[in-house]
């Protein structure tokens, strides 16, 4: 499951730790992080985003708009791979092949 960490510092909730960026956690994590009390106000803030109607680690359920701002805030090299899997979209894939550029500094 996909948690996009929009701040700029790292949240710990439930001994789960979500780092500014795109975060996945296994969904048990995911579940335990956002219905701690403090994240709930951090997903109402808008500094922890959690994409609605997700059901993987995939950009699949998100707009290109938003699949490519979660891509532009990605730093895992593993995870922007992870992405172009099951992305069939010309302008995500894009994205994440100059966001992987940029991270290995081509």
């Amino acid at each position: 499951m996909l948690v996009h960490n929009k701040g700029n510092y790292t949240r710990i909730a439930n001994d789960i730790k979500v780092i500014p960026g795109t975060n996945t956690l296994p969904e048990a994590e995911y579940l335990a992080f956002i219905t701690h009390p403090i994240i709930k106000s951090l997903i109402k803030s808008g500094e922890i985003v959690v994409p609605e109607g997700q059901n993987t680690a995939s950009l699949k359920d998100l707009d290109a708009d938003e699949a490519i701002k979660l891509v532009k805030d990605t730093f895992s090299i593993e995870f922007l791979e992870k992405f172009k899997e099951d992305e069939k979209r010309k302008t995500v894939l894009a994205a994440i092949d100059a966001q992987i550029a940029e991270i290995q500094g081509n």
